[in-house]
């Protein structure tokens, strides 16, 4: 066995003799002398050779080799001397005209070769003995895609500088094919002399872009952006994204405070500690050699870092490949076919090493591109460059600001600002203050807007100034000429900031222009001329029920009575009730009384005075006796429950009652009804208008209509698709005389064409002119429903603020105090209000006078009535009269002929049986022509003596007498064959039960 300190010996003379040679050159080429890739080249060198972990027994020596940037041949003659150094790795150059020969001979030779710059030209293979730490280009391309959707660009610039940006940029072009309303602009920045830019800018401004991607070198990004910002392009409404690695590098001082969104992509952070303490180094290594700083201690650029890194990185990698292999460093010649045995294995080795440089995380895929990369998403804010976010190739672009920080940002950029306002005259949202002395300024104008912009500027923080529009008008696009006018014009071309303004939200406004929320919601109505009030009709008494529910109640009154009628006829409960009730007729005693009856009282005093006696009842053997519901009355009971009156009859029956109480039930509810309304048909006014609506309007021909030429309305009925409002804008597009170049202009021609001539517009204007004109009023509701919004430029920054603004002013009911001081009580408002009634009005005999009609009406049918009953009784009469005398021509006795005295009797029993009668009468009545106790032999008999010896006038027993019918009296002597009326007895006389 050997001894243990024997083996430990030979090994490390073994590690002694392989291991790394002591010097290890490394090539350099740059274009310049003390470029920053060579001031980063050295001290990376230095920075190695101090740091004992990664080489510790051998030392790293540069060999910088300066090479023309468009000279490949010098460049090749200089490789191949540094390759007769026995270099291990070549770097640079950064020249792409050089770096290619460059590449092709360390292929040829084997010897690593390592670039840090941008490699448009790359394939998707790179070569094998190559690698490159600038960020893989095509990855690099969709991290700006990533960025540009998740800032939500639907339209914006391309400004590439050369042909390579459009190759950084192709993801982006290739953008609007993939996506729906995409707009992308591509120019090429061609500087005029002295590099002038603004001809080119100005025409981008005129254009309306606001969202501008720019590729250019970092070192003419500040002379482009100064350029900008002379032609005004440097605002607010603006928004940048630069696609250089190194704006950290450009003075931005003069951008930081106007509010320009500016974003772009770093790979190395600044403020990164390990940055920091590296430039720290490098400031005072050239500081202690006298030598001038070139980055002037603010940071180092992207491809200066990385150069750092590639240095970091060989070393990182030939220290892991020492562990494994004997590592020998080779002079080789360019003109022999010797290799370098180690290339293979150190450019395999750094492609598999990991490490955190100043560039951050170096990690290279299977094909040898450095995609995996972290990139940080910069803005500039007024403290300079702040990271608001990150992009990675798995998650894509993310910002870490919330929503309240973006929020925040805007509103301190607001401070102390001043913002120009464009508006146009209008009452009462602006107005010239009426004021003696000479204003300027703001102090001209007051209104609802003056009030509204001052809240949102106390809210926000901001100053602003006011000025009309310059051409008057509200906004609309030319197609012709392709652009806007008015004030959204004023938007497009950045003279004004905001538009505050009665100027409606729309489609077509919202493609130019981005508004707030709505601060007023309103909708297209019409204007017109007050109707005047309609004089109160006669008959409106009979306005509470239409005339189809009069003829109902007509009807029903007609059929409810000839039912009644009907069903009393044939009811037997309604005829026997009616019977019973004349049986049992008392007299105080409690004694059974006759009911009086002209006949008998004739016949039993001669004198026409009642005579009534106990003992026996007539009962009438008739039909109608007891009927209480003849076709008269039916009628009557019926009209007098339809005016709420009560009659004497009542019915009994239960079908009767059934049907009384059913058409009460129907009289209580249409009496309500009519009750209910009579008072609002009494007394309230009615108007007479000949349009009540845009149906109205569109269906005559006599009273014209329009509305502002260009506006918001017009626009409205032009793209409606309603037939209705389509048939009214081609009434309107074939005569355009109706059109008015204002809304004042449209009010005053609805006073001066009386009637004629109707105004569609806003319905806040119309809320505001109505209450000032008394004479017009708002026809209809609202067509339509929209909004007034506060304008601002596209993109504006400002959008969000403003509408939280107004949404507290909203909520805290400012808005609603402002209408109602602009619209109810300044500048002669409140003048039209309706004052409400303080009781009843009194009612006119214009409100009432068809029921005096109604009355004197019926009175005179009634007089006539009385005439018509006055003649008819007195020709009776006079017929009586000349029956009056006998047959004979003798006078009557007693005053009474006894033909009188039976036709009188018998007339109102004529047709009906007769019941007895307690005939206990005083006198004697002589029946000259035809006995009751024998009607054929003409002799003279006293009723008293056929009764009960005189008390009585009843036969006792089941005697008869027979009286004859009137119409066989007169018949000359002899009472012919006829109609007698039958007397029975009905109740025993109490003479008769002595006898």
């Amino acid at each position: 066995m050997y001894p243990r300190g024997l083996i430990l010996a030979v090994v490390l003379v073994y590690r002694s003799v392989t291991a790394l040679p002591n010097n290890i050159k490394i090539g350099g080429l740059f274009e310049e002398a003390n470029s920053l890739e060579e001031i980063a080249f050295k001290y990376a060198v230095d920075h190695i050779n101090r740091n004992r972990e990664l080489l510790p027994r051998s030392r790293v020596m540069a060999q910088i080799e300066r090479v023309p940037p468009h000279d490949s041949f010098y460049a090749s003659k200089r490789v191949c001397h540094s390759l007769s150094q026995g270099v291990a790795a070549l770097f640079g150059p950064n020249s792409p005209y050089t770096a290619h020969h460059v590449q092709s001979i360390c292929d040829s030779k084997e010897i690593p070769h390592i670039e840090t710059r941008w490699d448009y030209r790359v394939g998707p293979i790179r070569e094998q003995y190559s690698i490159n730490l600038f960020p893989y280009p095509p990855a690099l391309s969709k991290a700006y895609l990533a960025l540009v959707m998740a800032m939500d660009w639907r339209d914006y610039i391309i400004l590439y500088e050369d042909n390579e940006g459009l190759v950084r940029l192709q993801e982006l072009l290739k953008y609007p094919s993939q996506a729906k309303d995409m707009k992308v602009t591509i120019r090429q920045l061609i500087a005029g002399p002295g590099n002038d830019y603004r001809s080119l800018l100005k025409e981008i401004k005129l254009a309306g872009n606001r969202r501008i991607i720019l590729d250019c070198s970092s070192d003419n990004i500040h002379q482009i952006l100064i350029q900008a910002q002379q032609v005004g392009m440097m605002t607010a409404y603006h928004n940048y994204l630069i696609t250089s690695l190194d704006l950290h590098m450009v003075e931005l001082e003069d951008f930081k405070y106007g509010g320009t969104n500016i974003t772009a992509f770093r790979l190395v952070n600044p403020n990164d500690e390990k940055v920091q303490n590296v430039v720290r180094e490098w400031i005072q290594g050239e500081t202690w050699h006298k030598r001038q700083i070139p980055f002037a201690g603010k940071s180092i650029k992207t491809e200066t870092a990385l150069m750092y890194d590639a240095a970091l990185l060989f070393a990182t990698a030939l220290s892991e490949l020492d562990r494994s292999q004997d590592v020998q460093t080779a002079v080789l010649s360019c003109d022999s076919e010797l290799t370098w045995q180690h290339g293979n294995s150190l450019i395999n080795y750094m492609k598999l090493v990991e490490m955190d440089g100043l560039s951050g995380k170096i990690k290279f895929d299977a094909a040898g591109f450095r995609s995996d990369f972290q990139l940080e998403i910069v803005e500039l804010k007024k403290e300079g460059l702040v990271k608001v976010g990150s992009w990675d190739p798995t998650n894509g672009a993310n910002f870490s600001r919330n929503f309240t920080e973006i929020t925040t940002g805007i509103v301190e950029s607001l401070h102390n600002k001043t913002l120009i306002v464009s508006t146009i005259l209008n009452d009462p949202f602006i107005m010239l203050k009426e004021d003696s002395e000479t204003l300027v300024g703001n102090d001209r104008y007051e209104g609802f807007n003056v009030d509204l912009i001052e809240e949102i500027s106390q809210i926000l923080g901001f100053n602003y100034t006011i000025k009309l529009v310059a051409d008057g008008n509200y906004g609309s696009y030319d197609k012709v000429k392709g652009e806007w006018s008015g004030m959204i014009g004023e938007l497009q071309s950045q003279k004004a900031d905001l538009v505050v303004a009665d100027i409606t939200i729309t489609y077509e406004r919202e493609q130019g222009v981005d508004f707030t929320m709505p601060f007023m919601n309103l909708g297209v109505t019409i204007l017109y001329k007050k109707p005047t009030k309609k004089d109160p009709n006669l008959f409106s008494f009979l306005s509470p029920l239409s005339f189809d529910v009069w003829i109902y109640i007509i009807t029903a009154y007609l059929a409810v009575s000839l039912l009644l009628f009907t069903i009393s006829r044939f009811s037997p409960f309604e005829k026997s009730m009616a019977q019973n009730e004349a049986k049992f007729l008392t007299d105080n005693a409690g004694l059974r009384l006759a009911r009086p009856d002209p006949l008998y009282e004739a016949i039993f005093t001669c004198t026409g005075n009642p005579v009534r006696s106990i003992g026996t009842q007539a009962h009438v053997d008739d039909e109608d006796q007891g009927q209480t519901f003849t076709a008269m009355n039916s009628f009557w009971f019926i009209l007098a429950a339809l005016l709420g009156q009560g009659v004497d009859i009542l019915p009994r029956a239960f079908s009767t009652r059934m049907i009384a109480a059913l058409w009460w039930f129907f009289t209580l509810i249409m009496i309500s009804s009519y009750t209910a309304n009579l008072a609002a048909f009494l007394t309230v006014e009615r108007m007479e208008s000949p349009i009540e609506s845009a149906e109205d309007l569109a269906r005559q021909q006599k009273i014209k209509y329009g509305s502002v030429q260009g506006g918001s309305t017009s626009a409205f009925f032009r793209d409606s698709k309603i037939n209705t409002y389509a048939k009214m804008w081609a009434y309107m597009d074939q005569n355009q005389n109706v059109f008015t170049k204002s809304n004042k202009e449209g009010v005053e021609r609805v006073l001066r064409e009386e009637g004629a001539y109707a105004f569609m517009m806003e319905s806040t204007v119309v809320d505001y002119v109505v209450e000032r004109q008394c004479e017009l009023t708002q026809v209809g509701g609202l067509l339509d429903n929209k909004g007034y919004g506060i304008g601002l430029p596209p993109n504006s920054p400002y959008r969000t603020p403003m509408t939280n603004a107004i949404l507290q002013l909203q909520e805290g009911g400012r808005l609603h105090l402002l209408k109602e001081k602009w619209w109810k009580r300044m500048r002669g408002g409140g003048q039209c209000e309706e004052k409400p009634d303080s009781g009843a009005a009194a009612l006119s005999i214009a409100n009432v006078g068809g029921i005096f009609v109604v009355l004197l009406a019926g009175l005179g049918i009634a007089c006539v009535t009385a005439l018509i009953e006055f003649l008819w009784t007195g020709r009776k009469i006079t017929r009586e009269k000349k029956l009056a005398m006998w047959g004979d021509g003798s006078p009557r006795s007693g005053g009474s002929s006894q033909e009188e005295i039976l036709r009188n009797g018998f007339e109102k029993l004529e047709g009906h049986g007769v019941t007895h009668l307690d005939l206990a009468a005083h006198g004697t009545v002589s029946l000259s022509r035809c006995s009751t106790l024998n009607p054929t032999s003409g002799s003279i008999h006293s009723l008293p003596s056929a009764g009960c010896g005189g008390s009585c006038a009843v036969p006792p027993g089941p005697n008869v007498n027979l009286l004859p019918h009137p119409s066989s009296i007169g018949g000359g002597g002899m009472c012919p064959p006829g109609h007698y009326v039958r007397y029975h007895h009905q109740e025993q006389c109490p003479h008769y039960n002595n006898m």
